[in-house]
């Protein structure tokens, strides 16, 4: 279970209903051997307040592309999976089928999660839709014709099973660390049991302090390793997710998460008690540079793989309390993952939600993803492959907000 906490989305093969699923190898595209450049997609949506703007045409729309302004060839407005209307040309208009992607990252389930999804299965979910789906534990995928074959509340039931033994299973090995980790800085702090649900064996088992300390530093360190954001695996799914074609919804499911920690209070005493130590002093000196956790991952590289690959990720980051135990400090420790995803989301042109309910979350970000425009445009720029082209979207006079993705790799 040492992989757990690391975010190495593999790409989901669209199989049988609930079925699980084999990663595939990734395959990059060649690009087309072309002397004029092709035409680039980028998705728009226009917002007034929280309403999507319909009836815009080509000439309300500039595009600024790496500071030079160039003027979009062609605008579809899409609705689901449905071109509503057209302007311009650039020949065979897009794919607009939908694949939705849900993707969670927890150790815990949660009971509203049957709730997220019957209002997927029941309100948003189209008969045309793929849905593909990743737990802690597996892979899976529902095709269209599955979707056809079985009832709504069947799915429902099956994926809600299906998705509360995978987040169990795949916790299973995070939650004994924690629990562990518990136990250790109890026995430092000498708290015994107060106010915690848990009854590990008895707190004094003989074990010296500076074995205690070593225990506990181990601990940390084995926390640490279910949860590191794995920047190369990020980037794989991104360009596996760039492989694919039509609208490709993310939806990130991520639980907060607290790292127990020994209290400033226990720390104070444990350095008076110990004057006499200087093995225990510089046992507990040791200690401090692992409470600071700089971001392992390059945000700004997570953020341009994400734009490049033209999908449209919502992050949903479940809010929760820390617990309250005597004697041990609950540490945020999802400040790093928040940002990278983050700001992941909102280079593509996708939301952010925090909250304490899943379902409210997903029907939030789903709503966002119902209409759009899409733009095409012929790049203005000539740069080394590799280079991350930004760019910009505006209606021309008007004061509306504007999502897309904030540029594209050459």
């Amino acid at each position: 279970m040492k992989t757990y906490g690391r975010f190495v989305l593999l790409g989901l093969v669209a199989g049988l209903c609930l079925a699980a699923l084999g990663a595939r190898a990734s395959q990059e595209q060649p690009r087309p051997a072309s002397a004029a450049p092709a035409p680039i997609p980028i998705t728009v949506r226009v917002l007034d307040g929280d309403r999507f703007v319909p009836g815009l045409t080509l000439a309300d729309f500039e595009i600024e592309e790496a500071g030079l302004k160039v003027s979009p060839l062609a605008l579809y407005q899409v609705r689901k999976d449905r071109i509503e209307r057209h302007e311009g040309g650039t020949g065979r208009p897009p794919d607009v089928s939908r694949k939705i992607f849900l993707l969670f990252r927890m150790t815990e389930y949660h009971n509203k999660i049957p709730e997220a999804l019957q209002y997927l299965f029941d309100t948003e979910l189209l008969p045309t839709d793929a849905l593909e789906i990743q737990t802690p534990a597996g892979e899976y995928g529902l095709t269209r014709a599955a979707l056809l074959d079985k009832p709504r509340a069947t799915l429902t039931r099956e994926l809600t099973a299906l998705l509360r033994k995978d987040i169990l299973k795949g916790g299973m090995a995070y939650n004994s660390a924690l629990r562990d980790l518990k136990r250790i800085i109890r026995q430092l702090s000498g708290a015994g049991r107060a106010g915690l649900g848990d009854t590990e064996g008895e707190i004094d088992d003989g074990t010296s302090l500076e074995q205690q300390l070593i225990q506990y530093r181990e601990h940390l360190e084995e926390m640490e390793t279910f949860r590191v954001v794995d920047e190369a695996g990020l980037a794989r799914f991104a360009r596996r997710m760039k492989g694919q074609s039509g609208q490709k919804l993310v939806f990130f499911v991520y639980q907060r998460e607290f790292r127990p920690e020994i209290s400033s209070q226990t720390l104070d005493r444990l350095n008076m008690a110990n004057q006499e130590r200087p093995d225990i002093l510089a046992a507990l000196q040791t200690l401090f540079p692992m409470y600071s956790r700089p971001m392992p991952a390059d945000r700004g590289t997570i953020a341009q793989a994400f734009a490049d690959s033209g999908m449209d990720l919502h992050f949903l980051f479940m809010n929760r309390q820390p617990e309250r135990i005597s004697g041990i400090t609950m540490r945020e420790q999802s400040e790093d993952v928040f940002q990278a995803l983050a700001g992941a989301a909102e280079a593509t042109g996708g939301t952010t939600d925090t909250s304490q309910n899943p379902a409210a979350s997903l029907a939030k970000a789903l709503k966002a993803t119902e209409s759009s425009y899409i733009l095409f445009f012929t790049p203005a720029t000539s740069a080394p492959r590799g280079t991350f082209i930004p760019i910009k979207v505006r209606v021309k006079g008007r004061d509306y907000r504007l999502s897309h993705r904030s540029g594209y790799l050459t």
